[in-house]
């Protein structure tokens, strides 16, 4: 269900030509992926976008990912560019890969400052996880600790301002930051790579949890891998996409009773508040 808004629309058009493009490039190489996030939520829901959405994501297993990035130049055309932050530089750095359309240049104003970027296929990487809780636990925590870093470092462009029911402890950071105007100055390249080696530290094959933690949910984002164990084709707009076949309990965990549609205004309206440079 295409937005209203013509100009979200244009947004979301190329989008879904984009997962179209992507699931043809992993069919035709026996790459896996999973529809994943509001992506999925809208197939299910809605039988395509759902209509304030104004991102497409994907899971995709870290060793399909690498196998991708390593053979880009050869599959891929010359309209769509993957960007992966240890190879690419921008100015903005994004954590995770995607990939993008370069013909439609977008403004968030979700932060601070105003960030460009272009229209594009969020790929969250779909990660291995040590064994038995407290590894887990110490695990997530090490993460959790760089995640914080990369956040207060690009704090401005990249810090949700208007996301509702953010717990108090969040509240009360952000408050403090936007009146002390504190940014530490780390090496944000640096860090990223060393949450790279993190992540990709346990095999997705020999872990009986697995994680997506470029995601926004944190620790919701460790899932049993017996979500991911068998996939089914899905609609979506007027495609069909890869999506795990125990999509409702992904759904169910990260959303709670996910058929209900919100009625919180910065969760229809205010998503992402991006408009388009003409």
């Amino acid at each position: 269900m295409y937005s209203e808004n013509e100009k979200l629309k244009k947004v979301q058009v190329a989008e879904k030509k984009i997962l179209q493009y992507f699931d043809a490039i992993c069919n035709q190489y026996g790459l896996s992926y999973y529809i994943c996030g509001g992506t999925l939520l809208g197939a299910v829901r809605e039988g395509g976008f759902i209509q304030w959405d104004d991102d497409a994501d994907v899971m995709m297993p870290r060793k399909d990912y690498e196998w991708l990035k390593a053979h880009k130049n050869e599959i891929l055309n010359d309209k769509y560019k993957l960007y992966d932050y240890t190879v690419d530089n921008d100015a903005i750095p994004r954590r995770m890969p995607e990939l993008r359309d370069e013909t439609i240049k977008v403004i968030y104003h979700q932060g601070n400052k105003e960030r460009k970027q272009y229209v594009m296929l969020d790929i969250f990487l779909l990660d291995g996880m040590p064994k038995g809780k407290v590894a887990i636990f110490f695990h997530y925590y090490k993460w959790l600790f760089l995640r914080m870093l990369l956040q207060l470092s690009w704090y401005d462009e990249t810090v949700n301002q208007y996301k509702a029911n953010r717990p108090l402890w969040e509240r009360c950071i952000i408050w403090i930051l936007n009146k002390t105007r504190f940014r530490p100055s780390i090496d944000q390249r640096e860090i990223m790579l060393k949450e790279d080696r993190l992540l990709k530290k346990y095999s997705l094959d020999n872990s009986d949890y697995v994680c997506s933690l470029y995601g926004p949910f944190k620790k919701k984002e460790i899932l049993p891998r017996s979500f991911f164990e068998e996939k089914i084709r899905l609609s979506f707009e007027d495609i069909e996409l890869w999506a795990p076949k125990m999509y409702h309990e992904e759904l169910t965990h990260y959303y709670g009773n996910y058929m209900i549609p919100p009625n919180n205004l910065n969760e229809r309206e205010l998503h992402h508040r991006i408009e388009i440079c003409e």
